[in-house]
């Protein structure tokens, strides 16, 4: 009879797949007495891993021994073609500090100088829809001492603050 009961409590378990999130966060953090806007991206290393795989034709093996010694080039390469930034209505060319990786997150850091205000910032993130369409980029904005979060998607991959 136990054995009954649990096949019946367990068996209707495995009629429902697993589905995967995918989602990142970016941080972004006005420093205004350096002038200086600092960003900080997490996404799941095996989501960023598929993506440059399959957009460059290479096999990067993040996280690994073997991982490609360019990583890094490519890395930027996309991340400047799917992340844009715009403050005070022009565009804003970023400085590609590097990665680091914890457990599954892959970290990459971005840096901006020389921003001695921010009226407003716009914030456009295509990170990772060419291959997980339902992706979700979090944005965390905190400038001026005023702190929101924005949800980009696909249908809606750019949001604006104005100050």
């Amino acid at each position: 009879m136990k054995k009954i009961f649990l096949i019946l409590i367990i068996l209707p378990l495995f009629s429902f797949g697993l589905h995967k999130y995918y989602i990142s966060l970016t941080k972004i953090d006005y420093i205004k007495e350096k002038e200086e806007v600092q960003v900080t991206m997490r996404f799941f290393i095996d989501d960023v891993e598929k993506v440059l795989n399959k957009r460059f034709k290479k096999d990067f093996e993040l996280d690994t021994k073997d991982e490609l010694e360019k990583t890094d080039t490519f890395l930027n390469l996309y991340v400047k073609q799917k992340f844009k930034i715009k403050i005070n209505g022009e565009d804003i060319n970023y400085i590609f500090l590097g990665k680091e990786y914890d457990n599954d997150v892959i970290y990459i850091y971005l840096d901006i100088t020389d921003i001695k205000t921010i009226t407003s910032i716009e914030v456009t993130s295509r990170m990772l829809y060419e291959e997980f369409p339902e992706q979700q980029n979090f944005i965390k904005l905190n400038i001026n001492d005023r702190k929101k979060t924005f949800l980009l998607r696909q249908d809606s991959d750019k949001d604006m603050l104005k100050f």
